[in-house]
Parts: structure tokens; C-alpha cells; sequence
């Protein structure tokens, strides 16, 4: 809608503009007065053009056309007047009109060709400074999203490769002033591995990996998304570049992560077969044992051949023993005998025998802590760990060569990124080698059970003590590289309190039993019976069972008092702990000796706080039993 000021002092001359300038999309102001006009001027939202006559009764039309410039500068002015001369041009100029005509107005058609003209000329000027407005506004965005965009931008000459600009963000990224990057070419920020550098990323292009380097020549891999700006004689390439450093490390710690887990969950896996394997095959050695003794005792003095054989028995029964203890810590199934003590001690005590484990051709030496902080540990375990940690260096050394043993105290601020371990406060048992050392692959595999590079060898060793150190709460960092050799640094968290489980030793010859009653549950048929034979040949009346239920039910039938229950702690129906709690229900003061091949502490751990309650770990001697059996009944009576 276009407004026209229509402003004369005679009003017929009025209606007569007014008539012939109306019509559809104009809005027409009249006035008959200086003083109407410059009103009207100062209130009317818009005016596209003013129609003035140049005399007016109350003054000039001229000073109401600069009024109206100074209100709407964008309204153009035909100026009205009486006499065509050259003072009127100079006047309709002074003002700035847009034109003038002279009355009496003898062409109205021309005066509507010059209003419209006049409307059109100033639409196109406001049109004009409006798109002006918004190119500065739009350069003022897009200079501001480049300025303060949070990814690198470089803008990249497409056909020489030069740099022609860069944003704050890629000044920080790669260390250089915006002045120094735009004297390279693009080429010249890759890195080795970084892509062709003859080769610009295509229009398009997003997210594509690549590497670049820094002003100080250090890398970093990023993402480029590449756009293309065309200009009128060239073309520029906007390269968007995001540095992806943290990712990528957050992504290898996830795989660090998954690695871990898939460790963790195989040899949580490995472990459970090894404890059931463990148990029945403790069962099994337990009955080789047994009745080696048996035989031993059988056999006469001169009969050397034979008990040559039954000593070889005994000995490969011990062995497989042995076998069947790393089984057990690598299920970390094993009874643990934990207390505070110092990694120093345990170093020292097995001075003579690591010495002698290790050999001559390798040079010893340690390296303890200065009053090292206590650990919560189970000390013949910890001397395991360390012997085969010192074995397996020996075995990287076959011509000999340096090992050293330290101790450490650390204290971790946060949780290590390569370890299962929470921040806190540890002890470090550290053994470094000069061997052979290991490539990735095999230091990846080092702890799986049965995974060696020796000729011979169980692949049990590092497995065992893998689960030793982490059944203690703490876990192992291998650092080693292919002719470097190799350090292994056990993590084990600082103990803060004693436990209380003292077990004395076991008398090498025990004595025998007067007649006091034994109930023995057992579901190995071959053990309960090897088992019974020992304690009736010792003294000892025997009550059987397969299992708790069976053996209650038979020292129930008895009806006399029972003076100990010897029960193994896993059985179908009825567990030994079960049947302990019933018969110690039944007969206060009872004595206890549970059986196992493998435990969780927790299933005993309050009963063996107890003086009436003791376990033994099978395989074990006839000796042994007849000592714990003795220990717990007191000195040798007979049976009321």
C-alpha cells in the first residue's frame, strides 16, 4: 500500500489531485496547511510521496517538504508551484524532489506517471538498503560462526591447495597463528599417515578419518567434513576439522575394558572347572595316598623293591598334589590363611630358596621399602606368587642375566586405567628381568591356564599366580617388549586388620585313639571307606554315612555320645556344615573336623573361629588326619 501526501491551500485543487490519483493499493493524506501538513508528516507511520504546492497561505510548501525529509527521509517530493523558472529547479534540487510540475496541471496522466515513479523509486531504495542490512547481518553471522565454531575451519584454495583462512579453533589445534597457517598449503598439515597429501578432501565428504600434525610436530587424529565455496574467479574448499583424540582414547579404553572383562569372564569360567576338576581329583589323590600308607605300613622291612614302588606312589601322589593346589588358587577356591604382614618378610624368608630356584648364572638383587605398609595376605600363597614370578624370569634368561626384586609403597589418586583395582594406598612387588621379553600376542596371553612358550611347562604358573594376586584383592601390570625383558608388578591393597585364625602345626607321627566314637559322612565311597579303616586302625569307633543325612541318621541309631564328626563339607542331600549345626544341637561340645577339596571362606569362616572346629584340605595323609583328629579330642583317653 502506497501513501501520498497530497498538501495545497485551496481545497478544489485538492479534490481534483485527489480524484485523479486514487485508486487500488494507494492510501491518500490531504492537507490545506503548513501547519496540517508537518502534523500529518510526524504521525503517518509511512509516506512514499508528497505532493506540495510551494506557495501555501501559512507559509512555504518548502519548509514543509524538509520537515517531511527530516520525519521520512525516504519520501520523494513533487514540488508544486505557480511559475516554471529556474529558481524553481533550484529550489525542487535544494530540497531534494523528485521532480516539479507547474499549475495549472494540464497532463494529469503525466503527474500519475511521475507519482508512481516515484513510489517505484523509493520502494527500490528501501528494498535496496533493506538487502544491504541483511548481507552485513548474514556476513556478520557467518563471520561469527566462523570465529567462534568450536571445530578447526580452514577455507582451502581448491586448485593450489593454499590455505586461505583459518578460524581461533584451528589456531589452537595446531599451534599456529592464523597468518602462519594461511602461508602453508594443506599438504603441508598432514602427517605421515595422514592421506595423499596431493589430495584434498572431496565436496561432500564427511566425517573422514585422517592424521595431522602439529606446529611442534606432535599428531593427533581427526574427522574432516568438507564443503566447497564458490566464488566468481575461484573456488575455496571449507574444511571443518575435529580433533578426535579424546574419543579415540575412550574408545581404546573400552577395548581395554571389553578385553578385560572377556580375561575376566574366561578365567572365571577356567576357574570353575578347575575347582570342580580339583575336587574330585582330590578325593581321588587322597585315596592314593591313603592307601600307599596303608601298603608302607603293610610291607616288611627287607621287602625294599616293593616299598621302593609304594614310596614312588606316595611321591607322584604329592606331585599331583601339588597340581591340584594351583588349581585351586586359579579357581581361588583354595582355604586362605590371610594376615597382615610385610612384602619385606616374604622376600626374606624365601632368600635361600629363590636363590636356589632361580640358579647361579642369574644375578640377584633387591630392592626393599623402607618401612613398607602391611598387606592383608595369605603369606604361602605371596612366596608362591613370587617363586614362580622369579622362575618364569629365570626361564627368560637361559644364559643368565640380571633379576631384581623391589618393594613399593604407592599410593593411587585415581583408579588406574589398565588395571581392575580402585584408587587407594598399595604395595608394589616388582621383578624385573633382562631376558627375551614378549610381543603383544604373547604378553596378551601370558595368564591363560595353559598357555606356554616353554618346551615343557603346565602353562599353571603365571595362571597361578594371576589368581592368587587377585583373590587378595589386588591385580598385575606386565610391561615387556621383544629384547627388553620384562617387569611384572603385583598391586596388593594395605591391610589394615588382623585376621584371627591360628591353626598349629601338625605332628608328623600322631598318636592313636582310645575308643572314642568318630561319625564320618563322606560321599566318595572309596575315600569313606579308606577313611574308616585309618581311624578304626588307629583306635577309633567309626559312624558312616554317604552323606550328612545317612551319617545323622546313623549316630542317631547309635544312641552313645559322639566325640567328633569328620564331614565333608560339600554333599548331596545334606551339607557338612548342616550336619554339624544338627548334631552340635544334639551333643553341646561336639568336635568338628570338616573336609574339602576346595571352600568359600565364608562357608566355615565363623565355625573355624571356633576351638571345637578345625579343616583339613584334601589330599592329605593318614598322618595328618590323626593329628588334626588328635589335636581337637585333647590328650589320648578312653572314651565314657
Amino acid at each position: 500500500m502506497a501513501t501520498i501526501l497530497i498538501v495545497d491551500d485551496e481545497p478544489v485543487i485538492l479534490d481534483v489531485f485527489r480524484r485523479f490519483l486514487e485508486g487500488e493499493g494507494r492510501r491518500l493524506l490531504l492537507a490545506g496547511s503548513v501547519r496540517e501538513a508537518l502534523a500529518i508528516a510526524r504521525e503517518a507511520r509511512e509516506i512514499d510521496v508528497a505532493i506540495i504546492d510551494k506557495n501555501l497561505g501559512d507559509g512555504s510548501g518548502l519548509d514543509v517538504a524538509r520537515g517531511l525529509k527530516a520525519a521520512k527521509p525516504d519520501a520523494e517530493v513533487i514540488l508544486v508551484t505557480g511559475y516554471a523558472s529556474i529558481d524553481s529547479a533550484i529550489a525542487a534540487v535544494q530540497i531534494g524532489a523528485f521532480d516539479y510540475v507547474t499549475k495549472p496541471v494540464s497532463d494529469y496522466d503525466a503527474l500519475n506517471l511521475k507519482v508512481q515513479n516515484a513510489i517505484d523509486k523509493g520502494r527500490m531504495r528501501r528494498e535496496q538498503r533493506d538487502l544491504l542490512v541483511r548481507l552485513v547481518q548474514s556476513e556478520a553471522l557467518h563471520r561469527g560462526v566462523f570465529e567462534t565454531s568450536s571445530d578447526a575451519i580452514l577455507l582451502v584454495d581448491s586448485a593450489s591447495g593454499q590455505i586461505d583462512d583459518a578460524n581461533p579453533a584451528a589456531e589452537r589445534l595446531y599451534g599456529e597463528s592464523r597468518d602462519a597457517l594461511r602461508a602453508r598449503r594443506y599438504s603441508e598439515l598432514l602427517a605421515a599417515e595422514g592421506g595423499d597429501p596431493a589430495a584434498l578432501p572431496a565436496p561432500g565428504a564427511r566425517s573422514v578419518p585422517s592424521r595431522h600434525r602439529r606446529a611442534d610436530g606432535s599428531e593427533l587424529p581427526v574427522e574432516l567434513t568438507a564443503g566447497e565455496l564458490p566464488l566468481q574467479d575461484r573456488a575455496l574448499r571449507v574444511l571443518s576439522i575435529r580433533d578426535v583424540s579424546e574419543r579415540e582414547r575412550a574408545e581404546e579404553e573400552r577395548r581395554a575394558l571389553e578385553q578385560n572383562l572377556r580375561q575376566a569372564q574366561k578365567m572365571e569360567a577356567v576357574g570353575r572347572l578347575a575347582g570342580g576338576v580339583a575336587h574330585d581329583f582330590s578325593n581321588v589323590l587322597a585315596v592314593i595316598l591313603g592307601y600307599s600308607e596303608l601298603l608302607m605300613r603293610d610291607l616288611p622291612a627287607g621287602d625294599l623293591r616293593s616299598r621302593e614302588s609304594a614310596e614312588g606312589i606316595i611321591e607322584a601322589a604329592h606331585r599331583a598334589a601339588g597340581v591340584t593346589r594351583q588349581l585351586l588358587t586359579l579357581s581361588r577356591k583354595k582355604l586362605l590363611r590371610p594376615e597382615v604382614l610385610s612384602l619385606n618378610k616374604v622376600v626374606q624368608d624365601l632368600g635361600r630358596l629363590l636363590s636356589r630356584a632361580i640358579g647361579e648364572r642369574i644375578e640377584l638383587t633387591t630392592r626393599l621399602q623402607d618401612s613398607p605398609w602391611p598387606v592383608l595376605a595369605d603369606a604361602d600363597q605371596l612366596a608362591q606368587v613370587l617363586l614362580n614370578l622369579a622362575v618364569n624370569a629365570r626361564d627368560a634368561m637361559p644364559e643368565g642375566g640380571p633379576l631384581v626384586i623391589e618393594t613399593a609403597n604407592a599410593e593411587l589418586a585415581e583408579a588406574p586405567r589398565d588395571l581392575p583395582i580402585p584408587a587407594g594406598r598399595y604395595v608394589t612387588l616388582s621383578v624385573r628381568d633382562g631376558g627375551c621379553g614378549m610381543n603383544d600376542e604373547v604378553r596378551s596371553r601370558i595368564f591363560d591356564p595353559f598357555f606356554t612358550t616353554k618346551e615343557t611347562g603346565t602353562g599353571l604358573g603365571l595362571a597361578t599366580v594371576y589368581g592368587i594376586v587377585r583373590q587378595a584383592g589386588g591385580a598385575i601390570r606386565v610391561e615387556s617388549r621383544p629384547g627388553r625383558g620384562a617387569t611384572f608388578t603385583v598391586f596388593l591393597p594395605v591391610g589394615v586388620e588382623q585376621v584371627g585364625r591360628a591353626h598349629a602345626p601338625v605332628a608328623a607321627a600322631a598318636p592313636r585313639g582310645l575308643g572314642e566314637t568318630v561319625v564320618l559322612a563322606e560321599d566318595e565311597d572309596a575315600l569313606r571307606v579308606l577313611l574308616g579303616r585309618v581311624l578304626v586302625g588307629s583306635g577309633y569307633h567309626v559312624v558312616a554315612g554317604r552323606n550328612g543325612a545317612e551319617a545323622l541318621e546313623a549316630a542317631r541309631a547309635r544312641g552313645a555320645r559322639v566325640d567328633l564328626l569328620l564331614a565333608d563339607l560339600v554333599m548331596p542331600r545334606m551339607t557338612g556344615a548342616e550336619l554339624a549345626e544338627v548334631l552340635q544341637g544334639e551333643q553341646p561340645g561336639l568336635k568338628v573336623l570338616f573336609m574339602t577339596g576346595h571352600t568359600e571362606d565364608a562357608l566355615v569362616e565363623d565355625r573355624l573361629r571356633d576351638g571345637d572346629v578345625e579343616l583339613i584340605q584334601k589330599p592329605f595323609t593318614s598322618e595328618a588326619l590323626l593329628g588334626h583328629v588328635r589335636r581337637l579330642l585333647g590328650p589320648a583317653k578312653a572314651s565314657a
